[in-house]
């Protein structure tokens, strides 16, 4: 038996619909709950239509706001029927068998002058409710890097020995042939690469070959993420500030003043339909540069390497653009040789030194904007980022034997 009822909440009139079933009718299996899709943020229907949902579990109970703007029907145990029957904005609400909280739905009704689908009239878009949207912004970026070196270095004089040296092994050392006509020539063995020496003493040459080759890459990716009310701006830094000396007068004062840097993001959604989001977003990441510092009254001031785009989009609830993009890639080569010489085929290896350096650099930033609501009154919060890790206290006998180290494990909202 369906039983249908009204009542008035706070002033405001709202449909209640109950769906009395029994227990057995009513319970929900794991499997069925899991195939329960999120509620949608948006339900469209045009004024004097009909639109019918239906999910794979029970219905138990389901409210709409303003019933002058929209009605709901039961079409069975886990379906239903919005009516659409005036221009304007209300609330919906649906209890399932799977949980005790409601899901949260806002139904726009769409006049008889609407246009196509998504395009809302100046009354609709006058009728919007408060909407809050939180903006997700990824940064991401690759570096990658290959340098290749190999030189020869020879000198005449005497003695067989031999040395090899690793990288890291040879630092500050020189080497000598001995004495060639009053001069007492000396090599330097290059420490960040392999050294392979022979000869010296009282033999005749002296001969060291210098070779290296290096690769490696950085992958940086930051996720910030920002809630803002329709038509507001908001913005977010996760970083901090370095001091700047400043002179001034004639120099002898020295004044402070305080750069930001980190990740930043400034933006301003505006909802402008049921299902489009105006938004101006400006994201940017930056880190402190040492190497192209200056100095200041004796003290050393770093730069900053920023990432930084400012730009207008227009995306749907839940889409992702593509906002801006680099791809960069740096490429050197040096050749040193003794004139003449340094060409003879494979000889000639003897009298040059070569290397090659390459940088590639890759970054995007993607932007998704999201239509979100508060959670429930009273409702309970996912569990906080290292939760866990904050209330770890194992006893000795757990610590040793079961302990494998793994706290890298992202959880919570961050996750």
């Amino acid at each position: 038996m369906v039983c249908i009822s009204s009542r008035i909440v706070g002033g405001v009139g709202s449909v209640v619909i109950g769906a009395l079933l029994n227990s057995t009718a009513m319970a929900a299996t794991p499997s069925a709950c899991s195939t329960l899709q999120p509620a949608p943020a948006v339900l469209e229907v045009a004024q004097g239509t009909q639109q019918q949902l239906q999910y794979p579990v029970s219905i138990k109970r389901m409210a709409v706001g303003d019933p002058a703007v929209a009605d709901v029907s039961l079409t069975g145990r886990d379906g239903f029927l919005i009516v659409g029957k005036k221009a304007g904005t209300t609330s919906l609400m649906v209890w399932t068998a799977c949980s005790n909280e409601p899901r949260r739905s806002m139904v726009y009704v769409q006049g008889l002058a609407t246009g196509a689908l998504g395009q809302a009239t100046p009354a609709l878009i006058d009728a919007l409710p408060i909407a809050q949207v939180q903006t997700d912004i990824r940064f991401v970026e690759v570096s990658r890097g290959k340098m290749k070196q190999a030189s020869t270095s020879i000198f005449g004089t005497g003695s067989n020995n031999f040395l090899f040296g690793a990288p890291g092994t040879t630092g500050g050392i020189n080497v000598s042939p001995g004495q060639v006509g009053g001069i007492n020539a000396s090599i330097p063995l290059v420490n960040g690469g392999f050294n392979i020496v022979w000869g010296g003493g009282s033999s005749k040459v002296l001969g060291i070959i210098n070779a290296l080759e290096n690769s490696g890459f950085a992958y940086t990716l930051a996720k910030p993420s920002l809630v803002a009310l329709s038509g507001q701006s908001a913005s977010f830094l996760a970083g901090g500030e370095f001091p700047i000396p400043v002179p001034s007068g004639n120099g002898e004062n020295i004044g402070i003043e305080y750069k930001e840097y980190g990740v930043r993001l400034t933006l301003t959604p505006t909802v402008v339909g049921s299902s489009r989001i105006n938004l101006k977003v400006a994201p940017e990441v930056s880190e402190l540069d040492f190497n192209a510092g200056v100095r200041i009254a004796g003290t050393a001031v770093p730069a900053l390497n920023v990432r930084r785009t400012d730009t207008s989009i227009t995306l749907a609830d839940g889409e992702s653009f593509v906002i801006s993009g680099l791809i960069s890639s740096r490429n050197s080569a040096a050749v040193d040789k003794f004139p003449g010489l340094g060409d003879i085929p494979v000889l000639g290896a003897l009298f040059r030194s070569t290397q090659i350096d390459r940088e590639d650099s890759e970054l995007l930033m993607i932007v998704t904007p999201h239509l979100v609501q508060p959670l429930a009154a009273d409702a309970r919060l996912p569990e906080l980022p290292g939760e866990g890790l904050r209330n770890y206290d194992p006893n000795f006998f757990k610590m040793y034997l079961f302990e494998n180290g793994r706290f890298d494990r992202r959880s919570g909202l961050s996750q």
